[in-house]
């Protein structure tokens, strides 16, 4: 007979995200078992490597900020729409700090380049939702689809307001910092493509 687990995935992740959230980039699986109240093997049973645990809690929370995108695609204005996706960084990182810091321990394309054990299949679809938004916004924002509308949407969108919060991911976002994104966001977005 089998014996049950005693942690879900999810348990493990959250104890993961939580060390990392503490130790950064230092967390060890030391750090997530202590927090479990486990012994390393519950973590090895399911997680080849400590990549590869740390990596699938990074992975999970890549999927939660993702989570936030179908509501631009119901957004008229493009202009709006740019806009109200800046604000997902802030708004991220002030609702979600551990998930915001986990954010911030890999790269995605160090990652692509050498995958953890068995999360390689995973990895090569899983920015595919920002290309799509960036390409729907550029061209509701253009009327088309060219390198320098995606540039500027993508600064608009991504660039510009994690370079104004990403020395306070992981802590306290404060809320005025919504508006210079709010202004940085649509300064770019009302470049001309051309």
């Amino acid at each position: 007979m089998v014996k049950p687990s005693r942690f879900t995935i999810d348990q493990i992740l959250d104890a993961a995200t939580s060390a990392v959230h503490e130790h950064w980039r230092t967390a060890t699986v030391g750090h997530v078992t202590a927090r479990l109240g486990a012994p390393s093997g519950s973590i090895y049973h399911r997680f080849a490597s400590r990549d590869a645990l740390f990596a699938s809690a990074w992975i999970r929370a890549v999927h939660r900020y993702h989570a936030q995108f179908d509501a631009i695609y119901e957004l008229v204005d493009p202009l709006e729409a740019i806009v109200e996706t800046g604000l997902f960084i802030p708004r991220f990182c002030r609702a979600n700090p551990q998930d915001a810091r986990m954010l911030t321990v890999f790269r995605y394309r160090d990652l692509l380049a050498e995958p953890p054990a068995g999360l390689a299949d995973v990895l090569l679809e899983l920015n595919a939702p920002v290309g799509r938004l960036i390409t729907h916004l550029t061209e509701q924002r253009y009327g088309r689809v060219r390198q320098r509308g995606i540039e500027l949407v993508s600064l608009a969108v991504r660039d510009a307001p994690l370079g104004m919060v990403r020395s306070l991911i992981g802590e306290d976002i404060p809320h005025w910092l919504d508006e210079p994104v709010q202004a940085a966001s649509r300064a770019v977005a009302q470049l001309d493509d051309a």
